[in-house]
Parts: C-alpha cells; sequence; structure tokens
C-alpha cells in the first residue's frame, strides 16, 4: 500500500463557528430564517436537491484564537456579538464541531493540512526546542486550493514556522515573511509575524490583522473578483487569545502576577474592556483537582500553566474577572470581523463568497478549576465554534452533526465545486470528512450523519510534569541559566500519563490519558487500566461532565465499546500511533513494547 493510501498518510508536493461559541437560541435568533434573512440568491433548487452549487465562489476564512462554544444559557443577559450572529442569520452553525489537537500550533497544523498531529508531526508549540518548523512538503490548504484555480492569500497569525519566532522584529522585511508563506501555499502575508500571540497580542494587533485584510478586499480581491478568478482569504485573528495572559489581581494587589514566568496583563483601557457582565461561574468550577475519577494529568496541566503566567488563587472574584475580561475579549474580536465583513460588503462580493468562522481551539475558562488549554478533553475546550455562510443557502440554520477540524480541507474543496475527479485527486489520502452536502438541511443530519466520533490527539511535552516545570522556572528566576537544568537534577518524569487520546461521538466523551513513553492501543479492560487513566462521559446526563463513568468500572459493556471506537477511529485516521512524531521517532522508544503490553 502506497503512502497516498494508508489512512492519513502525509501527502507530498510531489505526490500531489456556530455556534460561535453561541447558541442561537442565546442570542434571541430562532432556530430558522424568515425568507427576508435568506442570503440573495439562494437557491431553493439546490437546498431541495442536496447538490452543491456550481460555483466558483470565493472563500473567507476567518480563525479566531482560543474561542469555546457557549451554549444556550451561558452567556450573560444583553451580551452580544454581531458580527458572529450576523454571519448565524446567514448561515448554518455546527453545534457539535470539535478540534482535533491543541494547543494553538498543533490545532492549527491539523486544520490547515486535514492530517492529525501524527503526521504534520507538529506536537507542541513552535515556542519549544523540540519542535521544528512544518515541513513544506506537507500539502496545506492552500495548495489544495491552489489546485483548484483559486488564489490563496493569508493575513494574520500563523504559528506552524519557527522562523516567524526569531525574525518577528517590527523593522523586519516583509519579504521574509512573505516567501515562507508562499512555501505552504499562501500569498501576500504582508505583516509582523507571530508576537501576535504574546500577551494583549490580541488588543494590539487585531486591528491591523482586520485592516490587511480590508486592504486586501478592497485590491486584489476585488482584482481578481474583476478578472472572473476565485480567491481563497485566510484571515487569522488572535483573539479572545489574550485571556491566556490576563493578570487576575485586583488593582493594587500583585499576587498571581509576582509568580510567573511569563508577563501577565490587566484589562486595557478601552471602553469595551469597562464592560462588566453578570453571569454564573461554571458548574464545575469548584470540582477537586484529586476528585475521583480526575486523571492526575489535568493537576500536572494546570501546575505547568501557572508556572508559566502565574497561579490564580482558588477565589470566585478573581474567575468572575477573567470570565468577564473573556467575554470582552470576544467582544473585541467581533469588532474586528465587523470591519472585515463590511469591506466584503462594500466591494460588492458578499453574495459571491462563502464565509467560514471557526476557533483553533477552545478555554477552560474556570470549569473542573481549569484556564486556558492542555492535557484535557473537555467540552470548554475542545467545542469550538463553527459556522458556515454560504450565498446559495439559506441562514439561520443549526447542525448537530459531529464534524471535526479535521474535516475542513475536504469540505473546502467541496464547496470550491471542482469536477469529482478533479476533487478526488486533490484531496487523495486525507482521513477527514466532506461535510459540505449537510448544507442543504442541515436540521435533518444525525449526530453521526457524517461520522461515528471525533478523534483528539494530544502530546504536548511542555505540559507534561508541572512540578519540573516549576522547579525550572525558579531555577531561571534564579539567574540559573536552561543547559544547566539537567546538571542541576530537574528533569521531567516521561511517565506521568499527560498525552491523551479520546472520542466524542455526539453523546458519549471517552479519554485515555496515558505517558509518552507508553503509547499502546489496549484491547482489554486490563490493558485500558493498566497503562491509563481513563474518562468517560454521558452528556446527555451529564452535560457538565462531573461523573466519572469508568472509575470504578461500573460501566464494563460501555467502556469496551467506546474504547474499540476509539481504536477504530485511530486506524482509519491515523494508521500507526507509536510516537513517530515525538523527538527521536519510533526508535527512541515511545510505546509500549509487545512484551510489556503481554504482561512479560
Amino acid at each position: 500500500m502506497s503512502n497516498d493510501d494508508k489512512p492519513g498518510g502525509t501527502l507530498t508536493r510531489r505526490d500531489f463557528l456556530l455556534t460561535t461559541g453561541i447558541g442561537a437560541m442565546a442570542l434571541g435568533l430562532g432556530a430558522g430564517a424568515d425568507a427576508k434573512d435568506a442570503p440573495a440568491g439562494a437557491s431553493d433548487a439546490a437546498q431541495a436537491a442536496g447538490s452543491l452549487p456550481s460555483g466558483p465562489y470565493n472563500i473567507l476564512f476567518i480563525l479566531v484564537d482560543q474561542e469555546r462554544y457557549f451554549r444556550p444559557g451561558e452567556l450573560p443577559r444583553g451580551y452580544g456579538l454581531p458580527a458572529h450572529e450576523r454571519l448565524m442569520k446567514r448561515g448554518t452553525t455546527f453545534v457539535n464541531h470539535r478540534i482535533n489537537s491543541c494547543v494553538c500550533t498543533p490545532s492549527r497544523s491539523v486544520l490547515y493540512t486535514g492530517q492529525h498531529i501524527q503526521h504534520t508531526r507538529m506536537f507542541d508549540n513552535t515556542n519549544f526546542p523540540w519542535i521544528s518548523s512544518m515541513s513544506t512538503e506537507i500539502r496545506t490548504l492552500g495548495d489544495m486550493l491552489r489546485d483548484a484555480g483559486y488564489y490563496t492569500a493569508y493575513k494574520g497569525k500563523w504559528h506552524l514556522t519557527k522562523e516567524f519566532e526569531t525574525v518577528n522584529k517590527l523593522g523586519t522585511p516583509t519579504k521574509i515573511f512573505t516567501q515562507e508563506m508562499e512555501a505552504y501555499g499562501f500569498s501576500d502575508y504582508i505583516g509582523i509575524g507571530d508576537i501576535i500571540a504574546h500577551t494583549s497580542g490580541g488588543y494590539l494587533h487585531d486591528g491591523v490583522i482586520a485592516a490587511m485584510g480590508v486592504s486586501w478586499l478592497r485590491g486584489k480581491g476585488s482584482e481578481l473578483a474583476a478578472q472572473g478568478k476565485p480567491w481563497f482569504l485566510a484571515v487569522n485573528l488572535v483573539n479572545p487569545h489574550d485571556v491566556m495572559f490576563y493578570d487576575t489581581d485586583a488593582p493594587g494587589t500583585e499576587v498571581q502576577a509576582m509568580r510567573g514566568l511569563a508577563h501577565v496583563a490587566r484589562d486595557p483601557a478601552d471602553p469595551l474592556y469597562g464592560k462588566q457582565w453578570q453571569f454564573m461561574l461554571p458548574a464545575s468550577r469548584k470540582q477537586a483537582l484529586d476528585a475521583p475519577g480526575r486523571p492526575a494529568a489535568h493537576r500536572d496541566f494546570l501546575r505547568s500553566h501557572d508556572a508559566l503566567v502565574g497561579a490564580i488563587p482558588n477565589e470566585d472574584a478573581r474567575w468572575h474577572r477573567r470570565h468577564n475580561y473573556y467575554l470582552n475579549c470576544m467582544r473585541d474580536v467581533d469588532r474586528n470581523i465587523a470591519a472585515v465583513l463590511a469591506a466584503l460588503d462594500a466591494a460588492g462580493l458578499s453574495d459571491k463568497t462563502i464565509v467560514v468562522l471557526t476557533s483553533d481551539h477552545g478555554d477552560m475558562d474556570g470549569a473542573h478549576q481549569l484556564h486556558a488549554k492542555g492535557a484535557v478533553s473537555y467540552r470548554e475546550q475542545n467545542n469550538v465554534p463553527l459556522v458556515i455562510a454560504h450565498p446559495s443557502y439559506h441562514g439561520g440554520k443549526q447542525c448537530r452533526a459531529v464534524t471535526s477540524h479535521l474535516d475542513i480541507a475536504p469540505t473546502l474543496v467541496a464547496l470550491t465545486g471542482v469536477a469529482t475527479d478533479k476533487r478526488a485527486a486533490i484531496v487523495k489520502g486525507l482521513p477527514g470528512k466532506d461535510f459540505s452536502r449537510l448544507l442543504a438541511k442541515p436540521g435533518a443530519a444525525e449526530a453521526n450523519a457524517i461520522r461515528d466520533g471525533a478523534l483528539f490527539c494530544y502530546n504536548m511535552l511542555a505540559y507534561l510534569d508541572g512540578d519540573f516545570l516549576f522547579k525550572a522556572v525558579a531555577h531561571l528566576q534564579g539567574g540559573g541559566k536552561p543547559d544547566q537544568l539537567k546538571q542541576a537534577g530537574i528533569r521531567p518524569d516521561l511517565m506521568k500519563r499527560g498525552a491523551v487520546r479520546s472520542i466524542y461521538d455526539g453523546r458519549y466523551s471517552f479519554a485515555r490519558y496515558f505517558s509518552p513513553r507508553q503509547h499502546n492501543k489496549p484491547t482489554t479492560l486490563e490493558e485500558l487500566y493498566r497503562f491509563n487513566d481513563v474518562e468517560l462521559y454521558d452528556l446527555q446526563t451529564d452535560p457538565f461532565e462531573m461523573n466519572n463513568l469508568a472509575a470504578g468500572e461500573k460501566q464494563r459493556e460501555l467502556l469496551v465499546a467506546m474504547n474499540e471506537k476509539l481504536n477504530q477511529l485511530i486506524d482509519a485516521e491515523v494508521g500507526e500511533d507509536r510516537g513517530q512524531m515525538l523527538p527521536g521517532g519510533i526508535d527512541a522508544g515511545w510505546e509500549v513494547s509487545a512484551e510489556t503490553m503481554a504482561g512479560a
């Protein structure tokens, strides 16, 4: 079997929201739409037939950072996101859309290639020395859409190239970035590199990113449209990622701010951030990290993150401040989305352009006593907005079919309208599912209309051992050098179970937590519990994921079924899952040996 035919095989060039975090009901939108709300030119015939319109349509792809999906009733009364709401009213919201990895770099690698991290090899952020830039031999969404006849352009955050981490000063010639991005299949990357991802990066730079998108639409986009050339424009905004580096300290105090390695900041002096919202904290906010059934990885993830940004004391007032800031960060990015959509309108291109809005991952946002993103598979992190507004389909709809970031590439290729045989050649070897047909009748789709479940793979090393990271930070803050850590006896414990494989099937969420030294595919309950910490939640009866059905092996039959479903999904979408993307590859010993698995 050739590499192209293997599940998840990496293709080379040579081989060739919404729920915006927001339910429509939560924003006061109905499940359907009146005729006046339908996009101009929406084709009743196409909708009735369930076929794709001929096109070609332009594609505006808007990616925000760290925005979770909010279910109806989870947002404060009076809260609004006008640009999000506009897209929801004109499009289809996919309420069960899931990420396939995190943090930023891993998730974006899946989103922009249609391959899992085992094949992109981007298992951690590019900030860390054990990660290289993503190979330019891996075909990206830019390459695929170019093959479909599109002009492809990129603006904003990238986070898949180490060079952007080191040559990102404001005075750096933009030619460097443009050349880098051409190698990944995208043109017109004129920007300031990935410094936008740091403290207050969204507040400081999202306006710049949006302005670059606006300028492109006014110029190149309009020029291409006049020539009859379809285009794809990716606008990658940063917020609400700023919450990652938020200082929860009350004015005049320094508790969190004096503990971490990274700089943290309070709310900007901007009227938008001065708004105070009324809301309840998550039901799971005070769930103990050592509560029965909770994997130890949760503590290490939190402790690792705290080493970087400072530990947040367990006080409701702090979590109120953080969540309020998060809500306002979402409003901030929304006003920049609005600017881009207004430019699309002004150019007369709205009725000729498909608009897609999603997020690279969510934020734990205080649930389960966690924040940010890391070694978990809870919905606050893994369930993100996805809304697709297509001019040929009526809007104001919701779809509950399970979809994932892995499916974005084949779906967008399908939406170009290229011939079936050409489309098949472009996406050959991609394990994701094309769900474009759901746009015709989104409300009729069952949870498993497209896939039996969404696969999540997590192998971040930086958050594996929180105790190690605290010691390392203390070492550095005390004047020590990074290359002296080993000599000082400060080493991570690689046997900690901080790697994750999980599946969400529309009702159940099942997760295995294991040591990166013990990649395994258990086929029995004995093997499952021997090498993994296990979580199983029924989100139908336990929407806040607080009753781990895997604790005490109470649900043996269901556990066996979900474990097998996860194994089958890994086989289909990844193939071998042996830690091959980690430093040193398979030969470095990242999996349980056959002898150990057999109990020898």
